[in-house]
């Protein structure tokens, strides 16, 4: 059976995926055009999933792939809830040398970084899932993307800080204790 997550994104700040390449003016730069791509999106949601049920889960293997199989899920890239992303706006930033409390030589980074007030990505099913294995990687597909509370880079300075709801999976007290107990398995 083939199955869709669906998911919103609400930015409270602006965010920074980087390419790993400077531009013109900038240190750091963004994607022109895919902002926030499902391979940044599948990590999230993988380390969030890691955090919440251990690294040896067994269920996190299942739902987001290991080196024994790929993923039965395809991660599609945000699209913001506009027409197109904002253009993305340079930041510095400054690194303080502790021991003079004044900034650090040579060590002024300017990098780009774009903001959204909402966008949305989908995970799809690749093929034929059974009705049970289904519903739990559904469970984890929805409870994991809402426990993200940021995404990209610098997350403990401001950056990247989202709420993210899954929006046609129902989740309740008890379908979280469910998710719980795949900490056991």
């Amino acid at each position: 059976m083939k199955s869709t997550v669906e998911f919103e994104i609400t930015f409270h700040g602006p965010f920074r995926v980087s390419t790993g390449h400077a531009r013109s003016g900038v240190d750091s730069s963004v994607p022109d055009t895919e902002r926030l791509p499902n391979t940044s999106l599948k990590g999230v949601m993988r380390a969030t999933a890691k955090r919440l049920l251990g690294e040896e889960a067994a269920i996190v293997g299942e739902v987001f792939g290991s080196y024994r199989h790929e993923s039965p899920w395809r991660w599609k890239s945000a699209k913001p809830g506009t027409s197109s992303w904002p253009a993305p706006q340079p930041a510095a930033r400054v690194r303080i040398d502790p021991s003079t409390h004044s900034a650090s030589e040579d060590m002024l980074a300017v990098s780009e970084q774009t903001w959204a007030e909402r966008a949305e990505f989908r995970v799809e099913s690749r093929g034929h899932l059974s009705g049970e294995t289904l519903r739990k990687h559904r469970l984890v597909l929805a409870v994991t993307g809402q426990a993200i509370h940021s995404l990209g880079a610098e997350t403990r300075r401001g950056l990247g800080w989202v709420g993210i709801s899954c929006t046609n999976v129902e989740l309740d007290e008890r379908s979280v204790a469910e998710f719980l107990e795949l900490k056991q398995a």
